[in-house]
Order: structure tokens, then sequence, then C-alpha cells
């Protein structure tokens, strides 16, 4: 009998370090979030044709100090673009508070060779929500992949986010704005 609990907290254990694992590598994934054939939302599917905060000039390197191995670490060439309802606070000067509907589309290329062979990037989103949907995001919602839902709150995705992003809080969650481009060039 002992060794048949034994047996069932190992497997139990086991498992749940393979789920934890999975679950991780999937956040963290270094592969293309937009799926081939998948359906952009309605609500970033022409993001291309909005203002691009990063200018002809995409972001490399880590301005901020928070990216590590998130989209796609320091090496990665990034090109972030926001819609209408958010272009005069992104930018303006501080206090920045985005309206709800402000949508944030961060393209990330594993390194220079991606970006300028045109590789398909890994999309991460930003929507803005309702005043007090999401407290604990900064009424954000997160999206990996182009065709992803938008995730807020606890839920895992959104504590995930929210938990770097909540550094930049003074900024209403935004780490990059084109202020802050043009003061750390």
């Amino acid at each position: 009998m002992k060794a048949i609990k034994l047996f069932m907290s190992v497997t139990i254990i086991a498992a749940s370090f393979i789920f934890y694992a999975f679950t991780a590598a999937n956040i963290n994934s270094n592969e293309t979030t937009v799926p081939p054939g998948g359906e952009m939302n309605d609500l970033w599917k022409d993001y291309t044709s909005w203002y691009k905060v990063t200018g002809d000039t995409p972001n490399t390197g880590d301005p901020t100090g928070f990216l590590d191995s998130k989209h796609k670490g320091i090496k990665a060439i990034r090109v972030i673009y926001i819609n209408e309802i958010g272009k005069d606070v992104n930018t303006g000067t501080a206090p920045y508070k985005y309206p709800e509907g402000t949508v944030v589309v961060k393209e990330s290329y594993k390194n220079q060779k991606a970006f300028d062979a045109k590789k398909t990037p890994e999309l991460t989103i930003m929507v803005k929500l309702k005043a007090g949907e999401s407290p604990e995001t900064g009424d954000w919602g997160f999206v990996m992949g182009g065709a992803g839902e938008i995730s807020s709150g606890t839920s895992k995705m959104g504590t995930f986010c929210g938990g770097c992003h909540v550094f930049a809080a003074g900024t209403d969650y935004l780490f990059i704005n084109s202020d802050f481009l043009k003061n750390n060039k």
C-alpha cells in the first residue's frame, strides 16, 4: 500500500511539473504566434497601417531593463504600433492615461537577420479595457498572437504579462512611448 501511495505521489508531482513546464514554454515561446491561416482579430487586423511608435528605426536591446527573455530577448528587433485611439496619448507627454479601446501591437523578430528576411514576427498585443474591468493589470488585456484571445485580471496570461507591466504603472502600463524613445536613443 505504501508503494502505491508513493507511486501516486510521484506521478502527480511529475504530471504537475510537466504541465507547468509546458505552460511556461507556451507563454515564453519563441515560435511564431500568428497561426498559419489563422484569422486576425478585427481589433488589430490592420495594425501595420497604424502609427508606428518605434518610427523608422525598430527597437532593439533592452531600453526598459525588464525584457530578459521576454519578447524574444535583448537581441530581438521590435516594431511597435498603436491605433488611432491611443496615438495622441502615446505621442504626448506625461501623465499618460490611455483611453478604452487603445490597442498596441508589438512585432518581435528573433534578430536583425529575421527582421531583414521579413520572417513572420511574434505578435504581442495590449488592449485597453473598460475602467475597472481589470484593476490587477491597469485595465489592460494581453494577447499572444494575432488570433489569440484577450486575457486580463488574474488569468494566467494576465498575471504573467501584468507582472512585468505593473513596473510601468506610471506610464499606464506601457514601457515604450514616443517620449521615452526620444529620451533613450
